[in-house]
Parts: structure tokens; sequence; C-alpha cells
């Protein structure tokens, strides 16, 4: 039986470095935390691209909430690690999120611990639509993310 513990981290976690589509080439370009340290909300963002010379920084950038939405919640722009899935897009921020995502549904056992506040809802995996935790969806959504992986090796050049 394949096993997944969630660590009850927010999604949050995942985004230190978001793999987003360049606006100026659409090749794959990456919004991360300025400087060193733990990145939060308040953290300046820096945007650069893999591909082409285009680059930009956002000093005090208010990150948009709405889990649903494939784009990068600092800069806004199109994650690069999208794909249609179900009806609805399948997408990741970056690799630790689609590992995560990967071992979640791949999982026929899911596990959380409550944490010190006892149980809450705030875990990326307990944040997940329905359709990405159903199992009738299972086979579709493991499809997806093999997309995904597909495409990160592409620009990773393995």
């Amino acid at each position: 039986m394949n096993r997944f513990k969630d660590p009850g981290s927010d999604i949050s976690a995942f985004v230190g470095a978001a793999l987003v589509v360049c606006p100026r080439c659409s090749g794959c370009a990456v919004s991360r935390p300025r400087g060193g340290g733990i990145p939060d909300a308040s953290t300046p963002r820096r945007v650069s691209c893999t591909a082409c010379p285009l680059s930009g920084e956002r000093e005090s950038p208010a990150p948009a909430r709405g889990r649903d939405d494939a784009r990068d919640p600092f800069f806004r722009l199109p994650l690069w690690l999208q794909t249609p899935c179900c009806g609805a897009v399948l997408w990741a921020l970056n690799e630790d999120h689609l590992a995560f995502l990967e071992g979640y549904v791949g999982a026929d056992l899911r596990q959380r611990a409550p944490d010190d506040a006892g149980w809450s809802n705030r875990s990326t995996g307990s944040r997940l639509p329905l359709w990405i935790k159903s199992a009738k969806n299972r086979e579709a959504v493991l499809k997806g993310l093999a997309k995904l992986r597909e495409r990160l090796r592409e620009v990773r050049g393995l």
C-alpha cells in the first residue's frame, strides 16, 4: 500500500520560487524572493527569464489569493507548469510542489496529523480541489502530473 503523510504545511511552503511563462519570449522564467532568508508576503520578489534578458522586481508584493488560479501569486504571470485536466487546470508552482502533488495523488492512503492547535484544514493537501482528491480522477490527474513532470524535464534539459 502506497502511503502519503501530509506534513501539514500550507501552500506558502512552495512559493520560494515559482516557474512562470515569460511575458517577453514565452520561455520559462522564475519568480523568486530577492535576497536570502525565509520568504514571506513582504519579501521583495524578482522575476528573470532563463531564455531571454527579461528581469524585473517588485519591492512590496501583495500576493494574490486564490488556490484555483494557475498564476504566480506575486507577478500574476501564468505558471509554466499547468495543463488541462478533468475539465479544470492542473498546476504546480515548482518542482517541490509537483513532487508533493505526485505523492498525494498517487497514494492509496493519505494520512495527516493534528498540529499544535488541533485539526485544521490549512494544509496544502486539505485545501486541494475535490476533483484532484477524487479516486475516480486519480488516473487522469496522474497523467496530467506526468505531463507537468515532462515539461519540467524539457526546460531543465534532462
